[in-house]
């Protein structure tokens, strides 16, 4: 399942923008893990009975990580950045991303730097995209 979260330094700069949403799994940040750890599989959580982690709840060396979906969810609640995955048909498939600043079709402020070669490939440059705009609205304020 580790393709489904966010990566530790997409997670790590997410927590620094502000992300604080219940997740199921973290990441203990003394170790850079390569891994997020499931909160059922880890013996404190167990104990405790939590189910989910948020950054605000959690030890300072721990992490949330968020699935993609969560992230991308995050993102259109808190900047309004709409986004997609769509599939490029060249030589052969590929993908990239459409990002809008609303729901107007007529405000897409980006398209990806592809066309990727994958689905995935895609969707980290999406996040990436998105934690760049969010950092720039971000040290605007």
């Amino acid at each position: 399942m580790k393709q489904e979260f966010s990566p530790y330094d997409r997670a790590l700069k997410l927590k620094q923008l502000g992300f604080n949403e219940p997740c199921v799994a973290f990441y203990q940040i003394e170790y850079h893990e390569g891994s997020p750890i499931m909160v059922d599989d880890d013996s404190q959580y167990r104990i405790s009975g939590f189910r989910t982690c948020k950054n605000s709840e959690i030890p300072a060396h721990y992490m949330a990580a968020p699935t993609f979906s969560q992230a991308f969810r995050w993102f259109r609640e808190e900047y309004n950045q709409h986004s997609f995955i769509e599939l490029v048909f060249e030589d052969e498939i590929r993908f990239d991303y459409v990002l809008y600043v609303n729901e107007d079709e007529d405000d897409c402020i980006d398209y990806g730097d592809g066309p990727f070669k994958t689905y995935e490939d895609a969707e980290l440059a999406l996040l990436d995209k998105l934690i760049e705009i969010a950092e720039g609205i971000k040290s605007q304020k």
